[in-house]
């Protein structure tokens, strides 16, 4: 029997498999309690005890810098190589239950975990450039002065008037995001079903919901919760086309 206390806090995903394995063989006397101390495990197990990836890992390296741990993080191959993004940790890459427990046993007998190394970033391709809207001197000037100083803005007019051309080259005045901001960003993207792929890494992410979209779909929430488009847009644009469209709890949120 497993017991996940305290039991009125929500778990979910698989990542709970690799500490749970890990901690049934410690309690079994196959592997000594007192070396899992020194670190930190996530990983989801198939049925033959390979290392599957899980969600937020990148989410997991930033909170565990940020609580000053020593502790060293093994994670599934492809989890830690997002991990790895993360500096002044030391993030470990396993593909198997087995090359855990070996790198986990005593003196020369341990067999030790390979260093995660980052993907390599490619390079951000331009994207829609203000120079290329004619005319409209009067809103280009607004939208840059919402970009200089990160002010909300209201695009009002006639259809075929440019209003969407104009937001969509909003982020092309923005800087590059820094290397927290970028990952923070890829931090919350990882947090979603389609994962760190969702952002790429550099650019100041632009969310563009539908007008169907519904409250939670716009500020989060769910079961289990996830982030929603305003916290998927953090750093970025969130642009709301077709705002009157949208639903009224929608918007009050």
């Amino acid at each position: 029997t497993v017991n996940l206390a305290p039991a009125d806090l929500p778990k979910e995903s698989g990542r709970f498999d690799l500490p749970i394995a890990l901690g049934l063989l410690a309690a079994d006397g196959q592997l000594d309690a007192a070396r899992l101390a020194a670190h930190e495990f996530a990983g989801e197990l198939s049925l033959a005890g390979e290392l599957r990836p899980v969600r937020g890992a990148l989410a997991l390296a930033l909170a565990l810098r940020r609580g000053g741990s020593a502790r060293t993080l093994v994670l599934p191959a492809d989890s830690a190589r997002a991990a790895a993004q993360v500096g002044g940790l030391d993030v470990r890459a396993a593909t198997t239950l087995t090359q855990v427990v070996a790198a986990l046993l005593p003196g020369d007998a341990a067999v030790p975990l390979p260093a995660a190394a980052p993907a390599p970033r490619a390079p951000v391709p331009p994207g829609p450039d203000l120079r290329d809207v004619k005319g409209q001197a009067a809103a280009k000037r607004a939208v840059e002065i919402a970009a200089a100083g990160a002010h909300s803005l209201l695009l009002v007019g006639p259809p075929g008037t440019g209003k969407s051309m104009l937001a969509q080259r909003l982020p092309g005045l923005l800087p590059a995001l820094g290397d927290d901001e970028a990952l923070a960003s890829a931090a919350l993207a990882s947090l979603t079903t389609a994962g760190a792929a969702a952002a790429a890494p550099g650019r100041r992410p632009v969310r563009a919901p539908h007008h169907t979209a519904s409250a939670v779909a716009l500020v989060g929430g769910g079961s289990p919760p996830r982030p929603g488009e305003i916290s998927l847009a953090h750093g970025g644009v969130l642009f709301l086309d077709e705002l009157p469209e949208f639903a009224r709890a929608a918007l009050e949120a």
